[in-house]
């Protein structure tokens, strides 16, 4: 958690975006279940913490915007004896108001109430309340109530927007305790992967390298940002392979897709290294293609441009060299017009990071593509994934490659945060060569 001033401002700055005479409502994530009576390990709602800083289930919030004032109520569970003994000591509502900067602060029992005495002559809500939660049914038997009291002259919300897409929108520029987190996973995340290259070699099991990341990441009091994809040989052209149980061999490649969270701020990070410590021939050349469509993809990565900007620059250099060793067997112009790239590079060269790996910020704005800013953070992957084919050498056959770096786009240019893993071919060679020493 930040300063609570941080997340007053970040309210503040949501109230701005809200119509006078609104409510916006926000619920913590629930507990899951993994089987019968165990859960799985809590993670909050990345919108929730963003606001709240609250990393706790059982919590909702209300922020309410009145004559151009703003009032933010939070309800929590009640603190008791039997949580006490089991998950451990609650905090009280006065205790969370003092911690966390809310003006009130009340526990479930009085949601009802509170909502039906804040909504009544509201006009507009934002929520995105998911329909099986407690606070979705008080919500909407609140709305219910209301509008069954017409005819006293009780007036009901008439409008209902999205509060994701708020949100979304103000997450996606970075402030600088957002980075100084993001800065600590990628440091973190990028170490994990100088210790696997020397780490690896012939017979390991993928699940080996896998343990020695969650470990470095757990050392270092981070948590897996996503479920890491250790894939040897063949097992890198499946893009999400994540079953992490077969024998590293001799001759193949190794990529691995995987980074940690430090306070719920997420990193990502893909590296292919040689299993053996050497690159062949015919691996060099696919990963010079696609170390050289990276490095022009984030040169691109200035303010003013856009993600399809550099998604468009990775994908002519990925053309243009796949062109030059044969394997795409047509024009240039007429690889990027019928998209037949897309047989070896079937994604996108980039996605917004932060709270989530993957943050669920807009790319398109007006049917635009969203312009860089200052303080926005992404990812560059592009990747070459040449699965076996009859009208394909063989020498090429199950080579999968990408390589990802994470960039925070800077007034002075792109700045790659991930940059202590080596990419270069030579610098992950002599890493892996020195392993032993």
């Amino acid at each position: 958690m930040f300063d609570k001033k941080i997340y007053i401002k970040r309210r503040g700055k949501l109230a701005l975006e809200m119509v006078n005479n609104s409510v916006a409502l926000i619920e913590a994530s629930s507990e899951k279940i993994r089987n019968n009576d165990a859960y799985y390990r809590f993670r909050q709602s990345s919108n929730f913490f963003y606001l709240t800083g609250f990393d706790k289930p059982n919590a909702f919030l209300m922020l309410i915007k009145k004559k151009n004032k703003v009032k933010s109520v939070f309800c929590s569970k009640k603190p008791n004896k039997h949580d006490e003994i089991w998950t451990g000591k609650l905090l009280s509502s006065k205790q969370i108001m003092n911690n966390y900067g809310f003006d009130a602060c009340d526990y479930f029992e009085s949601i009802e109430k509170i909502m039906r005495v804040n909504l009544e002559g509201i006009s507009v809500i934002y929520h995105s309340l998911k329909e099986d939660t407690f606070i979705k049914k008080v919500f909407d038997d609140t709305i219910s109530n209301l509008d069954k009291q017409y005819r006293k002259g009780v007036e009901s919300p008439s409008q209902v927007y999205s509060l994701k897409k708020v949100l979304h929108k103000l997450r996606l520029v970075k402030d600088k305790d957002e980075i100084k987190n993001i800065r600590k996973a990628t440091d973190i995340s990028s170490k994990a992967h100088v210790e696997l290259m020397k780490r690896c070699k012939p017979g390991l099991n993928e699940k080996d390298l896998e343990a020695g990341l969650i470990y470095n990441f757990n050392l270092n009091n981070a948590t897996e940002a996503y479920t890491s994809i250790v894939a040897s040989g063949k097992n890198a052209c499946i893009l999400h392979y994540i079953d992490n149980s077969s024998k590293l061999k001799n001759g193949d490649l190794l990529l691995t897709d995987a980074a940690c969270e430090f306070n719920k701020y997420a990193s990502d990070i893909t590296r292919t290294i040689p299993i053996n410590g050497k690159f062949s021939k015919t691996q060099k050349i696919i990963y010079q293609i696609v170390l050289s469509a990276q490095e022009k993809a984030i040169a691109k990565c200035y303010i003013g441009n856009t993600l399809k900007d550099i998604h468009n620059e990775a994908v002519k250099i990925l053309c243009k060299g796949l062109i030059e060793i044969g394997l795409l067997k047509v024009s240039y112009k007429e690889a990027i017009k019928s998209q037949v790239y897309k047989k070896f590079y079937m994604h996108n060269t980039g996605h917004w990071m932060g709270l989530d790996v993957h943050d669920p910020c807009d790319y398109m704005e007006n049917e635009k593509p969203i312009i860089l800013k200052e303080g926005m953070v992404f990812t560059v992957e592009p990747g070459i994934y040449i699965r076996p084919d009859k009208s394909i050498n063989k020498k090429y056959h199950n080579i999968g490659i990408r390589i990802e770096d994470d960039v925070l786009i800077t007034k002075n240019g792109p700045e790659v945060l991930t940059a202590v893993a080596p990419k270069q071919i030579k610098d992950i060679e002599k890493m892996m060569s020195d392993k032993y020493v």
